[in-house]
Protein backbone atom coordinates (compact mmCIF):
# COMPACT_ATOMS: atom_id res chain seq x y z
CA UNK A 1 0.00 0.00 0.00
CA UNK A 2 1.75 3.60 -0.71
CA UNK A 3 1.28 6.68 0.62
CA UNK A 4 -1.40 9.13 -0.52
CA UNK A 5 -1.13 12.91 -0.83
CA UNK A 6 -4.16 15.75 -1.81
CA UNK A 7 -4.09 19.01 -0.97
CA UNK A 8 -6.52 21.63 -1.98
CA UNK A 9 -5.86 25.47 -2.38
CA UNK A 10 -8.63 27.88 -2.55
CA UNK A 11 -7.50 30.53 -5.02
CA UNK A 12 -10.56 32.80 -5.36
CA UNK A 13 -14.23 32.32 -4.75
CA UNK A 14 -15.34 28.92 -7.32
CA UNK A 15 -11.41 28.33 -8.16
CA UNK A 16 -9.61 25.90 -5.98
CA UNK A 17 -6.00 24.35 -7.36
CA UNK A 18 -5.50 20.51 -5.89
CA UNK A 19 -2.51 19.29 -5.63
CA UNK A 20 -1.88 15.38 -5.11
CA UNK A 21 0.95 13.35 -6.02
CA UNK A 22 -0.32 12.50 -9.34
CA UNK A 23 0.31 16.15 -10.24
CA UNK A 24 -1.69 19.43 -10.37
CA UNK A 25 -5.21 19.87 -10.90
CA UNK A 26 -7.77 23.42 -11.18
CA UNK A 27 -11.53 23.08 -9.73
CA UNK A 28 -13.85 25.97 -11.13
CA UNK A 29 -17.47 25.81 -9.29
CA UNK A 30 -19.58 26.27 -6.12
CA UNK A 31 -20.54 23.62 -3.41
CA UNK A 32 -22.83 21.43 -5.23
CA UNK A 33 -21.13 21.21 -8.86
CA UNK A 34 -17.51 20.80 -9.74
CA UNK A 35 -15.54 21.05 -12.86
CA UNK A 36 -12.02 19.89 -12.63
CA UNK A 37 -9.67 20.15 -15.45
CA UNK A 38 -5.92 18.28 -14.62
CA UNK A 39 -3.51 16.06 -16.46
CA UNK A 40 -5.64 13.60 -17.21
CA UNK A 41 -8.52 14.99 -18.70
CA UNK A 42 -11.62 17.01 -17.23
CA UNK A 43 -14.09 16.00 -14.49
CA UNK A 44 -17.75 17.10 -13.91
CA UNK A 45 -19.08 16.56 -10.28
CA UNK A 46 -22.72 16.95 -9.26
CA UNK A 47 -23.94 16.33 -5.63
CA UNK A 48 -26.85 17.01 -3.64
CA UNK A 49 -26.12 19.30 -0.50
CA UNK A 50 -25.48 17.23 2.72
CA UNK A 51 -26.71 13.90 1.11
CA UNK A 52 -23.77 12.24 0.88
CA UNK A 53 -24.69 11.68 -2.97
CA UNK A 54 -23.00 12.74 -5.99
CA UNK A 55 -22.62 11.78 -9.81
CA UNK A 56 -19.29 12.44 -11.67
CA UNK A 57 -18.52 12.18 -15.31
CA UNK A 58 -15.02 12.16 -17.10
CA UNK A 59 -14.15 13.93 -20.27
CA UNK A 60 -11.22 12.77 -21.58
CA UNK A 61 -7.98 15.00 -22.43
CA UNK A 62 -7.10 15.95 -26.08
CA UNK A 63 -4.75 14.48 -27.65
CA UNK A 64 -1.57 16.00 -28.11
CA UNK A 65 -0.42 16.05 -31.43
CA UNK A 66 3.74 15.08 -30.41
CA UNK A 67 4.42 13.25 -27.02
CA UNK A 68 5.78 14.81 -24.27
CA UNK A 69 3.81 18.27 -23.54
CA UNK A 70 3.16 17.61 -20.35
CA UNK A 71 5.27 21.17 -19.12
CA UNK A 72 2.03 22.68 -22.09
CA UNK A 73 -0.52 21.78 -19.40
CA UNK A 74 1.21 23.29 -16.37
CA UNK A 75 2.07 26.35 -18.30
CA UNK A 76 -1.44 26.74 -19.24
CA UNK A 77 -3.20 26.40 -15.38
CA UNK A 78 -0.86 28.70 -13.98
CA UNK A 79 -1.84 31.23 -17.37
CA UNK A 80 -5.20 30.24 -16.23
CA UNK A 81 -4.79 31.25 -12.75
CA UNK A 82 -3.39 34.17 -12.87
CA UNK A 83 -5.84 35.79 -15.31
CA UNK A 84 -8.36 34.74 -12.89
CA UNK A 85 -6.27 36.62 -10.08
CA UNK A 86 -6.05 39.29 -12.42
CA UNK A 87 -9.99 39.49 -12.56
CA UNK A 88 -10.02 39.35 -8.99
CA UNK A 89 -8.07 42.84 -8.87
Amino acid sequence: MGFRFFRRIPLLPGLRLNLSKEGPSLSVGHRGAWFTVGRRGGRATVGGFGTGFYYTTKVPPAKPPHAGHQGAFLLVVVLLILFVAALGH
